[in-house]
């Protein structure tokens, strides 16, 4: 009796389905590694686009405050002549290194050391016209109004600069802080929150020469009384922190703030270089240099 033809087999057999199986896993690896990357990538494109952002916000706000610095209004509204401080008032330019918490008033001083070692900065000048016409900006924007007595420093606008880290993010940031509005008298403001992310911020002063010295570079703590009123440049450097770590770790973890300034007069290694407590987040360092664009004080050909 003839037997019935087997049926030919269907579907895959065990080892095929293994095969199949690896083959699919190694593609399935394969791409989420190259998702991994491709977004470690964007992030870092998008962290080192922040960076330049924020530390050419930074190092523009600098500059704007810097020159602001010792202008007196030529169109006075109280008295028919520029109002110029008296001859022992301090200058429209002051630092202080390694400077946290500082305050304005009455005198120039910091409650503690600054974070990342960073420096402070005040300048002072006049504002122009009752309520003030935008020729000089406090921290917010807003024009700064013209003192409306005659007596006392006729400088009511004032601005501070330093560094130090927000309360509930714990994020260093640049700070700005001006003198109280709508006071016809210097007096310690409100801070106010500039640019997020500045680790640190360093200043060095180029002294202008005279008869009896020639031109230097300083740090503020070398500096004297006389050397605030022949300041003719600043040096600003900032370091910029972004919110990711960086693909490579640096090799070092010095930045150095200043690399074209060969001198500077008693300056310390925390003026010209810094040192991040985490070398692996991603970071950039700004340098610039500003010149004083205003005389700090009174004198034959300035008044």
């Amino acid at each position: 009796m003839p037997r019935a033809l087997a049926r030919p087999a269907r579907g895959v057999s065990l080892v095929e389905l293994l095969v199949g199986m690896t083959i699919a896993l190694m593609v399935l690896g394969i791409a989420l590694q190259l998702t991994l990357i491709a977004r470690a990538h964007y992030w870092r494109m998008a962290d080192d686009a922040m960076i330049q952002d924020r530390g050419m916000e930074a190092i523009e706000f600098i500059g704007k405050v810097i020159r602001q610095a010792g202008w007196i209004t030529d169109t006075p509204i109280v008295s028919s002549v520029r109002r110029w401080p008296s001859a022992n008032a301090p200058s429209s330019l002051l630092g202080k290194d390694n400077c946290g918490r500082p305050h304005m008033t009455p005198a120039f001083n910091c409650d503690r050391r600054g974070e990342g070692a960073s420096d402070a900065l005040l300048v002072r000048f006049s504002g122009r016209g009752v309520i003030g016409d935008g020729a000089m900006r406090d921290c917010l924007g807003y024009g700064v109004p013209e003192r409306q007595t005659t007596q006392g420093d006729p400088r009511l606008g004032g601005l501070m600069l330093y560094v130090t880290y927000s309360g509930a993010a714990n994020v260093p940031q640049l700070v700005c802080r001006a003198f109280q509005r709508n006071v016809d008298a210097p007096d310690d403001g409100s801070s106010d929150a500039v640019v997020r992310g500045i680790e640190t911020l360093q200043l060095l002063y180029t002294i202008g020469s005279d008869s009896t010295s020639p031109s230097t570079v300083k740090s503020a703590r070398s500096m004297q009384d006389e050397d605030w009123f022949r300041v003719r440049l600043i040096h600003v450097g900032i370091v910029v922190q972004g919110d990711h770590f960086a693909v490579k770790t640096p090799t070092t973890d010095a930045i150095s703030l200043f690399p074209e300034l060969t001198t500077a007069s008693d300056a310390l290694a925390e003026d010209l270089q810094f040192r991040p407590a985490d070398p692996r987040r991603n970071r950039a360092h700004f340098v610039a240099t500003y010149a004083v664009r205003n005389p700090l004080r009174c004198e034959v050909d300035a008044c």
